[in-house]
């Protein structure tokens, strides 16, 4: 295997639609480096006409998995984890069938890992676009290790779909853990701050993560905030972080119960990063 080599590693499901999984799947095969293998998971059934699309892809990067029954996000990534790092990658990205990858993202991130070969997980900055595709919000996370770190303590330090890998990470931290409601993702990176894995992320938009018409509702209510409370108290015991870390992850749980309209404002105003 070149070392030098990603496999870039997405989940479908029954929901995402043809218009999207294009644009997402052609900013990946288009990128500028072409080192790629393209592992995509049908996470049950999804529509015939994005399977249409794919199957009809003559590019020998693609690697299609099937799987009748719906298991959900983490368990689709673990099982592409489970066919990828046997075949020796170095290199593991994320990519979701909604969001588009500028075509320079593996490029920019590939020159980074060469230049900070401590780092083993490494995301991106993302612009946050409509489902029309309309910019909504420039979105930054921390650079350093340190400045991930300290913005842990209050919320996610990395936008998952903008993350790749070294196979060293999942090599200490592990795959995505599936006892949770939702949020694997930081389940993932507290995994990785664990096992003394390193972090950053390259100070570039280098991907358009695309908010749908349903993203607010879906991340509001009790049930949520319910979810948020246990996620992040979770974290906090793992990683020794204490009683103000504990008041944060409340803090944040009741603004889950908010009305929408308030809840986008603090989303747009409440996000300063620390470096």
């Amino acid at each position: 295997m070149n070392d030098k080599r990603i496999a870039v590693i997405m989940s479908l499901y029954k929901n995402d639609v043809v218009d999207y999984v294009k644009l997402a799947v052609e900013s990946i095969l288009n990128q500028t480096y072409k080192e790629l293998d393209f592992f995509i998971q049908y996470d049950g059934p999804i529509r015939p006409e994005v399977d249409e699309y794919l199957t009809g892809l003559k590019d020998e990067r693609v690697k299609i998995q099937r799987r009748a029954e719906n298991k959900g996000l983490a368990q689709s990534l673990n099982d592409l984890l489970a066919i990828v790092m046997p075949m020796g990658y170095e290199y593991i990205a994320r990519m979701d069938a909604d969001d588009i990858s500028e075509l320079n993202r593996f490029e920019k991130q590939m020159a980074y890992f060469e230049t900070h070969p401590e780092m083993e997980c490494l995301g991106t900055w993302a612009t946050e676009i409509t489902s029309k595709g309309e910019e909504y919000f420039k979105k930054q996370m921390p650079e350093s290790h340190e400045g991930c770190l300290e913005q842990f303590r209050v919320r996610d330090c990395m936008i998952h779909p903008t993350v790749m890998f070294r196979r060293s990470y999942i090599e200490k931290a592990g795959v995505y853990d599936l006892d949770t409601f939702f949020g694997e993702d930081t389940m993932m990176w507290a995994q990785g701050f664990a096992a003394g894995c390193t972090m950053g992320n390259v100070p570039e938009y280098l991907i358009r993560f695309r908010l749908d018409d349903n993203f607010f509702d879906r991340r509001r209510g009790w049930k949520y905030a319910k979810g948020i409370w246990q996620l992040r108290h979770r974290v906090n015991k793992m990683l020794g972080f204490g009683v103000k870390e504990d008041a944060y992850a409340i803090a944040y749980a009741v603004a889950k119960m908010m009305p929408k309209a308030i809840l986008n404002i603090i989303y747009q105003k409440g996000r300063k990063v620390k470096e």
